[in-house]
């Protein structure tokens, strides 16, 4: 990591509400919201978490500053861009069940793919998810 020249990087997870903190120390305020999801509620409760995650290293300390900048779209607002919608449904449909445990959305996988299919209509993707695309 030189100075100057930092690293940028994104993650990305599922979670319900639009909260920031999930860290494993507040999974007793948050988990149990996990549980809460209905295929009424799905697409105002389910959120896609983006974060930008950067690394910078700074010249006077030598030490590396780490960012990251979160954000929160709710399915809702998501599959109202078709392109998304469609990339999303394929997405939590077809990903390896360990990586969708990993990400810590297994338990509501099948639900999650069972409401976004109704807004995926078959049409190919393209590889980017921008409307530009």
């Amino acid at each position: 990591l030189q100075q100057g020249a930092p690293v940028r990087r994104f993650n990305w997870t599922m979670t319900v509400n639009p909260l920031l903190d999930t860290a494993p120390e507040t999974y007793p305020v948050w988990g149990p919201t996990r549980t809460s999801l209905t295929h009424d509620n799905m697409g105002d409760k389910m959120h896609l978490r983006v974060e930008l995650q950067a690394l910078f290293r700074l010249p006077r300390s030598n030490a590396i500053a780490f960012s990251i900048r979160c954000y929160l779209g709710r399915f809702d607002e998501l599959v109202s861009v078709p392109k998304w919608a469609r990339r999303l449904h394929r997405v939590v449909r077809d990903i390896h069940p360990d990586v969708a445990a990993y990400k810590g959305f297994l338990r509501n996988r099948d639900a999650m793919a069972l409401w976004l299919a109704q807004y995926d209509d078959g049409a190919p993707t393209s590889p980017g998810w921008w409307p530009q695309d």
